[in-house]
């Protein structure tokens, strides 16, 4: 886990927009002949101002690279540009995910900061003409609009993702277009880039993001919001029986065409994006906006679907009839995730971790947020590498963990040292990735924890789903809807008095108990009978119920009730 740096090789700061992939970091590298110290704005912008310019002057004097994993992410170049100035710089180079560079001279600075404070302009006055635009969506009448007879559906997923496109997002997306083709109808996303795994007869519509981002970075998203808009208003509406869009922080470009054209809207709603910001990230400059964007696109929806009871409630507090909403938890693809499918990527995944055939992998996957529960999960497996190393080293036991993310820094200080060449680190991996490192493990973990402020977990957890589908045991929080998910189940704390694991899919532990965890890891490494029925049993669980194709075919039904 600990890397040296060789004496001769420079250390370059580098400055991207998201967390980039170790595959990407590997080509930066070289490109630069040196190591990286990794920062991203999607970090930084959690700090307070005072606190953000002295984390970037901490770096005075070293040089820095602007690191563009993929094109969409040069839209922020002249705010990277800015940052590496503030930080002081001793050179600036920009590294492409192709491996090309290019260095950042004294004129392309000026240029880049008339350019961020032109971005800036343009982006305030986008927000001051949202404000009436949203105005009018959330005073306006529902209108009664009936399906047609058109097979066709606008799926609009207006994201500006940057990097990598990993995640259980990733996932839903995939997960909803397909099962939508899968029923019949025909599909048309528009996002800013092509989305991972959606099927290829899927068309694909690329909307033009800003071409420079100005600051506040939320405002963007309104300039985007009526951009996406104009680019899609000139399609032929009479093709499409339906809208629908994946909510995303200040666009109600769904809603908007919808009431123009006199088409049914469907408006997927995964949570609130104000409270995420303020609660997972740092709060918006603009909550107010951004709220009443999120009611202006509830009030037009006609159906709003969401993947959990508590969402629902909270839907119900913010005045949507339930009549016209759909509770859905997540899903898979069964097909996708079939561990009969990945008997040979994961045992080449083996063979890169340099880890015996016979060995005990315990895997988590995710994006390490604050919700994900890695530091508990980190803390267990420090307790494992120090106080436990014998019953370790006797049945070769590793731990995987796939992703990266805001938390990943308090994961690697609290596994230490000590877990040298037991724990795996991956970073980032594409979405593709996900079932031959599934496929590679013996057990999986979902250690979630409870929300910080008291509020109950609205979570559907994408990769929950993954795992059952992959046919692995599944240790995991007894939280909200994952509990509900799983059942039947054992209780970690009643194991003394369980004998077999009868129909039960997975081991359940009190939410955040770094005892309960470990507990449940030691009593399914100690017995490969558990690990094979409980991994049966949650895949057929996984197939009869949790599918994409049935999620979608719940929200056609209701769509069919409320506008048939």
């Amino acid at each position: 886990m600990k890397q040296t740096v060789p004496e001769d090789r420079s250390v370059y700061v580098g400055l991207a927009s998201f967390r980039i992939s170790e595959s990407f970091a590997r080509v930066a590298r070289n490109a630069l002949g040196g190591e990286l110290e990794t920062l991203d704005i999607s970090s930084l912008r959690r700090l307070p101002p005072k606190q953000l310019v002295r984390t970037l002057r901490s770096h005075r004097g070293k040089p820095f690279a602007l690191l563009l994993e993929d094109e969409s992410s040069a839209v922020l170049l002249p705010v990277l540009t800015v940052l590496a100035v503030v930080a002081g710089a001793a050179t600036v180079t920009v590294v492409r995910g192709d491996g090309s560079s290019s260095t950042v001279r004294k004129r392309d600075a000026v240029r880049s900061t008339v350019a961020l404070v032109v971005a800036t302009i343009s982006a305030r006055r986008a927000a001051r003409r949202s404000v009436g635009e949203i105005a009018e969506l959330r005073t306006a009448p529902r209108a009664r609009r009936d399906l047609s007879d058109a097979r066709g559906v606008l799926y609009i997923n207006a994201n500006m993702w940057f990097g990598l496109k990993a995640g259980g997002s990733v996932g839903h997306v995939a997960g909803v277009v397909n099962a939508m083709l899968h029923s019949g109808l025909d599909v048309d996303v528009a996002a800013a880039a092509p989305q991972p795994l959606v099927d290829d007869s899927a068309g694909f519509i690329g909307l033009r993001p800003p071409r420079l981002f100005g600051l506040p970075p939320e405002l963007n998203q309104y300039r985007f919001s009526q951009s996406a808009a104009a680019q899609l208003g000139h399609r032929d509406r009479s093709s499409y029986r339906f809208v629908y869009q994946r909510l995303s922080l200040g666009n109600y470009t769904g809603a908007q065409l919808a009431r123009e054209w006199g088409l049914p809207f469907v408006l997927e709603y995964n949570g609130s994006e104000v409270w995420v910001a303020r609660h997972w990230g740092r709060p918006l400059a603009n909550e107010a906006l951004a709220r009443a964007a999120e009611d202006a696109s509830l009030r037009q929806a006609d159906v709003v679907v969401t993947v959990s009871d508590v969402l629902g409630e909270e839907l119900a507090e913010r005045g949507v009839d339930p009549q016209r909403t759909v509770v859905y938890p997540n899903g898979v693809d069964p097909h996708l995730f079939d561990p009969a499918r990945v008997t040979d990527p994961a045992a080449a995944v083996r063979r890169q971790l340099e880890v015996a055939p016979a060995a005990i992998v315990v895997t988590f996957l995710g994006t390490f947020g604050k919700w994900h529960g890695t530091d508990v999960l980190a803390r267990a497996i420090h307790k494992f590498t120090t106080t436990e190393r014998q019953w370790i080293e006797q049945n070769d036991v590793h731990f995987l963990l796939v992703g990266d993310g805001l938390q990943m820094p308090a994961v690697r200080k609290i596994v230490g040292d000590t877990a040298e060449g037991r724990v795996h680190l991956t970073g980032l991996v594409p979405q593709a990735d996900a079932p031959r490192f599934l496929g590679a493990s013996d057990l999986v973990v979902s250690p979630h924890v409870a929300n910080a402020d008291g509020s109950r977990f609205f979570g559907s957890p994408t990769k929950l789903f993954e795992y059952m589908a992959m046919g692995l045991p599944i240790v995991a929080s007894d939280l909200d809807q994952i509990g509900d998910v799983l059942q039947p189940s054992v209780r970690v704390s009643e194991l003394a008095s369980v004998s077999e694991p009868g129909p039960a899919v997975a081991l359940l532990t009190t939410p955040g108990s770094e005892r309960e965890l470990a507990d449940g890891i030691r009593h399914l490494v100690d017995r490969p009978d558990w690990r094979t029925a409980l991994g049966a049993n949650a895949r057929s669980l996984a197939i009869e119920r949790h599918t994409w194709d049935a999620h979608v075919a719940a929200i056609l039904e209701r769509l069919e009730e409320v506008c048939g």
